[in-house]
């Protein structure tokens, strides 16, 4: 008998737009920190000129420094939209204020 498959868990990347929202900052900036080697980050394959990113998320709040956790008030806010049956779209819309009346 086959042991049973668990679900593969996979860190969340985003792309440089998605962190830059994260923290409140231009997308320039996410790349400068790139540039500089203050973050974490993977480089996908560049098949043009302009090279694309993706930032572990869970790494990226690990390399922030002060006395807010921010990590813990994502964890917090993820538990209340699952809590509320929404998916990640429907926060989504919700947050960037285009529900279309649906949620």
């Amino acid at each position: 008998m086959r042991a049973p498959i668990l679900p593969r868990l996979t860190p969340r990347l985003l792309t440089t737009n998605e962190a830059a929202s994260l923290l409140n900052v231009s997308q320039r900036t996410i790349l400068n920190w790139i540039k500089a080697d203050t973050i974490p980050y993977v480089e996908l394959p560049s098949a043009g000129k302009r090279a694309e990113y993706r930032i572990p998320q869970v790494a990226l709040l690990r390399s922030l420094s002060g006395n807010y956790d921010l990590g813990a008030e994502l964890r917090s806010l993820d538990e209340a939209a699952e809590a509320a049956g929404l998916d990640e779209d429907q926060v989504t819309r919700l947050v960037v204020g285009n529900n279309d009346n649906e949620v």
